[in-house]
Protein backbone atom coordinates (compact mmCIF):
# COMPACT_ATOMS: atom_id res chain seq x y z
CA UNK A 1 0.00 0.00 0.00
CA UNK A 2 2.91 2.06 0.66
CA UNK A 3 4.75 1.95 -2.31
CA UNK A 4 1.04 3.60 -4.06
CA UNK A 5 0.16 5.70 -1.87
CA UNK A 6 3.91 7.51 -1.27
CA UNK A 7 4.45 8.12 -4.59
CA UNK A 8 1.64 9.55 -5.64
CA UNK A 9 1.55 11.97 -2.71
CA UNK A 10 4.81 12.96 -3.41
CA UNK A 11 3.56 13.52 -7.08
CA UNK A 12 0.71 15.57 -5.57
CA UNK A 13 3.15 18.01 -3.72
CA UNK A 14 4.80 19.09 -6.48
CA UNK A 15 1.50 20.12 -8.73
CA UNK A 16 2.07 23.99 -7.42
CA UNK A 17 5.54 23.58 -8.65
CA UNK A 18 4.76 22.09 -11.74
CA UNK A 19 4.91 24.88 -14.38
CA UNK A 20 8.39 26.24 -13.47
CA UNK A 21 9.80 23.24 -12.09
CA UNK A 22 8.34 20.70 -14.08
CA UNK A 23 11.79 18.46 -14.66
CA UNK A 24 12.96 18.67 -10.97
CA UNK A 25 10.12 16.98 -10.41
CA UNK A 26 11.87 13.84 -12.31
CA UNK A 27 14.46 13.79 -9.35
CA UNK A 28 12.19 14.58 -6.25
CA UNK A 29 9.80 11.59 -7.49
CA UNK A 30 12.72 9.07 -6.90
CA UNK A 31 12.67 10.16 -3.10
CA UNK A 32 9.45 8.35 -2.64
CA UNK A 33 11.09 5.12 -4.35
CA UNK A 34 14.12 5.45 -1.85
CA UNK A 35 11.78 5.48 1.31
CA UNK A 36 9.86 2.85 0.06
CA UNK A 37 12.94 0.59 -0.79
CA UNK A 38 14.23 0.89 3.16
CA UNK A 39 11.58 -1.56 4.07
CA UNK A 40 14.15 -3.83 2.32
CA UNK A 41 11.84 -5.68 -0.22
CA UNK A 42 12.24 -5.55 -3.90
CA UNK A 43 8.65 -6.16 -5.17
CA UNK A 44 7.31 -3.01 -3.21
CA UNK A 45 10.22 -1.05 -4.55
CA UNK A 46 9.41 -2.22 -8.04
CA UNK A 47 5.86 -1.16 -7.32
CA UNK A 48 6.70 2.34 -6.24
CA UNK A 49 8.77 2.90 -9.62
CA UNK A 50 6.11 2.29 -11.81
CA UNK A 51 3.85 4.47 -9.62
CA UNK A 52 6.11 7.02 -9.55
CA UNK A 53 6.06 7.58 -13.06
CA UNK A 54 2.44 7.30 -13.36
CA UNK A 55 2.16 10.05 -10.56
CA UNK A 56 4.38 11.67 -12.87
CA UNK A 57 2.38 11.19 -15.91
CA UNK A 58 -1.18 12.18 -14.47
CA UNK A 59 0.26 15.22 -12.06
CA UNK A 60 2.95 16.87 -13.39
CA UNK A 61 2.92 16.33 -17.24
CA UNK A 62 1.03 18.05 -20.09
CA UNK A 63 -1.81 17.10 -20.45
CA UNK A 64 -2.68 16.93 -16.98
CA UNK A 65 -4.54 13.56 -15.38
CA UNK A 66 -4.08 11.98 -18.67
CA UNK A 67 -1.79 9.43 -19.43
CA UNK A 68 -0.87 10.32 -23.41
CA UNK A 69 2.05 12.65 -23.27
CA UNK A 70 3.01 15.25 -26.04
CA UNK A 71 6.08 16.35 -25.45
CA UNK A 72 8.74 14.04 -26.46
CA UNK A 73 11.26 15.18 -24.24
CA UNK A 74 8.60 14.36 -21.29
CA UNK A 75 8.51 10.81 -22.51
CA UNK A 76 12.21 10.82 -21.85
CA UNK A 77 11.82 12.18 -18.71
CA UNK A 78 9.08 9.72 -17.48
CA UNK A 79 11.37 6.72 -19.25
CA UNK A 80 14.17 7.98 -17.46
CA UNK A 81 12.69 8.12 -13.82
CA UNK A 82 11.64 4.73 -13.91
CA UNK A 83 14.85 3.69 -15.33
CA UNK A 84 16.46 5.02 -12.39
CA UNK A 85 13.86 4.67 -9.94
CA UNK A 86 13.80 0.85 -10.58
CA UNK A 87 17.18 0.52 -10.12
CA UNK A 88 18.03 2.59 -6.88
CA UNK A 89 15.01 0.88 -5.08
CA UNK A 90 15.85 -2.48 -6.22
CA UNK A 91 19.74 -2.10 -5.30
CA UNK A 92 18.75 -0.24 -1.64
CA UNK A 93 16.13 -2.93 -0.80
CA UNK A 94 18.75 -5.33 -2.07
CA UNK A 95 21.12 -3.14 0.31
CA UNK A 96 18.49 -3.04 2.80
CA UNK A 97 18.32 -6.49 3.18
CA UNK A 98 22.05 -7.79 2.87
CA UNK A 99 22.31 -5.31 5.87
CA UNK A 100 19.82 -6.98 8.02
CA UNK A 101 21.43 -10.61 7.54
CA UNK A 102 24.83 -9.20 8.60
CA UNK A 103 23.40 -7.62 11.79
CA UNK A 104 21.71 -11.53 12.18
CA UNK A 105 24.99 -12.97 11.56
CA UNK A 106 26.69 -10.62 14.18
CA UNK A 107 23.96 -11.40 16.89
CA UNK A 108 24.17 -15.19 15.97
CA UNK A 109 27.63 -15.48 16.45
CA UNK A 110 28.03 -13.52 19.59
CA UNK A 111 25.54 -15.71 21.34
CA UNK A 112 27.33 -18.60 20.29
CA UNK A 113 30.57 -17.12 21.54
CA UNK A 114 29.18 -15.81 25.03
CA UNK A 115 27.59 -19.53 25.65
CA UNK A 116 30.71 -21.22 24.91
CA UNK A 117 32.34 -18.64 27.65
CA UNK A 118 29.91 -19.63 29.80
CA UNK A 119 30.48 -23.96 29.08
CA UNK A 120 33.86 -23.24 29.44
CA UNK A 121 34.33 -21.87 32.80
CA UNK A 122 31.03 -22.81 35.00
CA UNK A 123 29.60 -26.58 36.08
CA UNK A 124 26.34 -25.03 38.11
CA UNK A 125 24.27 -27.09 36.39
CA UNK A 126 21.37 -24.12 36.98
CA UNK A 127 23.86 -21.52 35.61
CA UNK A 128 24.26 -23.59 32.45
CA UNK A 129 20.49 -23.78 31.98
CA UNK A 130 19.73 -20.15 32.83
CA UNK A 131 22.22 -19.08 30.03
CA UNK A 132 21.47 -21.49 27.56
CA UNK A 133 17.62 -20.29 28.12
CA UNK A 134 18.75 -16.92 28.32
CA UNK A 135 20.37 -17.20 24.77
CA UNK A 136 18.50 -19.60 23.29
CA UNK A 137 14.91 -17.08 23.72
CA UNK A 138 17.12 -14.15 22.20
CA UNK A 139 18.02 -16.33 18.81
CA UNK A 140 14.80 -17.63 18.62
CA UNK A 141 12.19 -14.81 20.13
CA UNK A 142 10.80 -17.50 22.78
CA UNK A 143 8.26 -17.01 24.83
CA UNK A 144 9.55 -19.75 27.08
CA UNK A 145 12.18 -21.72 27.66
CA UNK A 146 12.14 -24.93 29.69
CA UNK A 147 15.37 -27.55 30.30
CA UNK A 148 13.87 -31.22 30.68
CA UNK A 149 16.78 -33.74 31.36
CA UNK A 150 16.71 -37.80 30.44
CA UNK A 151 15.77 -40.02 27.14
CA UNK A 152 11.84 -40.28 26.59
CA UNK A 153 9.15 -40.55 23.74
CA UNK A 154 7.55 -37.83 22.36
CA UNK A 155 5.79 -36.82 19.61
CA UNK A 156 6.19 -33.01 19.61
CA UNK A 157 8.27 -31.45 16.44
CA UNK A 158 11.98 -31.07 17.37
CA UNK A 159 14.59 -28.97 16.34
CA UNK A 160 17.71 -30.93 15.17
CA UNK A 161 21.51 -30.39 15.11
CA UNK A 162 21.77 -29.92 10.95
CA UNK A 163 19.07 -26.72 11.93
CA UNK A 164 16.02 -28.57 10.22
CA UNK A 165 12.79 -29.52 11.99
CA UNK A 166 11.58 -33.17 12.50
CA UNK A 167 7.65 -33.73 13.92
CA UNK A 168 4.27 -34.76 11.94
CA UNK A 169 3.14 -31.90 9.19
CA UNK A 170 -0.02 -31.41 11.12
CA UNK A 171 2.05 -30.25 13.83
CA UNK A 172 4.02 -27.56 11.41
CA UNK A 173 2.57 -23.72 10.60
CA UNK A 174 1.80 -22.87 7.05
CA UNK A 175 4.45 -20.36 6.88
CA UNK A 176 7.47 -23.07 7.61
CA UNK A 177 9.68 -20.10 8.58
CA UNK A 178 7.83 -19.97 11.78
CA UNK A 179 8.55 -22.28 14.57
CA UNK A 180 5.73 -24.84 15.86
CA UNK A 181 4.54 -24.13 19.23
CA UNK A 182 5.22 -26.08 21.00
CA UNK A 183 9.08 -27.01 20.12
CA UNK A 184 11.64 -29.69 21.60
CA UNK A 185 15.15 -28.98 21.31
CA UNK A 186 17.11 -32.18 22.04
CA UNK A 187 20.79 -32.68 23.06
CA UNK A 188 22.85 -35.75 22.35
CA UNK A 189 25.75 -37.42 23.90
CA UNK A 190 27.52 -39.83 23.10
CA UNK A 191 24.90 -40.98 20.68
CA UNK A 192 22.48 -40.95 23.29
CA UNK A 193 19.61 -38.09 24.32
CA UNK A 194 20.88 -36.65 26.81
CA UNK A 195 18.06 -33.89 27.34
CA UNK A 196 15.93 -31.83 25.24
CA UNK A 197 14.79 -27.90 26.13
CA UNK A 198 10.59 -27.70 25.32
CA UNK A 199 10.45 -24.01 23.71
CA UNK A 200 7.19 -21.91 22.62
CA UNK A 201 8.16 -19.38 19.85
CA UNK A 202 6.55 -16.38 19.64
CA UNK A 203 3.80 -16.63 17.03
CA UNK A 204 4.62 -15.45 13.66
CA UNK A 205 7.96 -14.21 14.52
CA UNK A 206 10.36 -15.77 11.38
CA UNK A 207 13.61 -17.43 12.31
CA UNK A 208 16.46 -18.25 9.60
CA UNK A 209 17.73 -21.24 9.07
CA UNK A 210 20.79 -19.94 10.68
CA UNK A 211 18.91 -19.06 13.76
CA UNK A 212 18.06 -22.87 14.01
CA UNK A 213 21.50 -23.95 13.40
CA UNK A 214 22.51 -21.45 16.32
CA UNK A 215 20.45 -22.91 18.73
CA UNK A 216 20.69 -26.06 18.19
CA UNK A 217 24.31 -26.18 18.33
CA UNK A 218 23.98 -23.68 21.91
CA UNK A 219 21.64 -27.11 22.72
CA UNK A 220 24.08 -29.63 22.08
CA UNK A 221 27.17 -27.49 24.05
CA UNK A 222 24.36 -27.80 26.91
CA UNK A 223 24.38 -31.03 27.33
CA UNK A 224 27.74 -31.53 26.72
CA UNK A 225 28.93 -29.54 29.48
CA UNK A 226 26.19 -30.56 31.82
CA UNK A 227 27.04 -34.39 30.79
CA UNK A 228 30.51 -33.73 31.76
CA UNK A 229 29.72 -31.62 35.44
CA UNK A 230 27.80 -35.06 36.44
CA UNK A 231 30.69 -37.16 35.50
CA UNK A 232 33.17 -35.08 38.00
Amino acid sequence: MLAVVLPLLTAVAMIPFRVDHGRVAVLVMVLPVVAVALLGATGPAIVAAITAVLGYDLFLVEPYYSLPIDDPDEIVAAVTLFAVALVVGVLNARLVRLRARESARRDELQHLVAFSRVVIGERDPEVLVGAACEHLTSVLDLQHCEWQPGAWESTRPMLLPDGNLMGRITDFNADRATLPDPLEIPGWVDGAMFGRFVVTPTRGHVVSYEERITAATIAQLFCRAAASSQAM
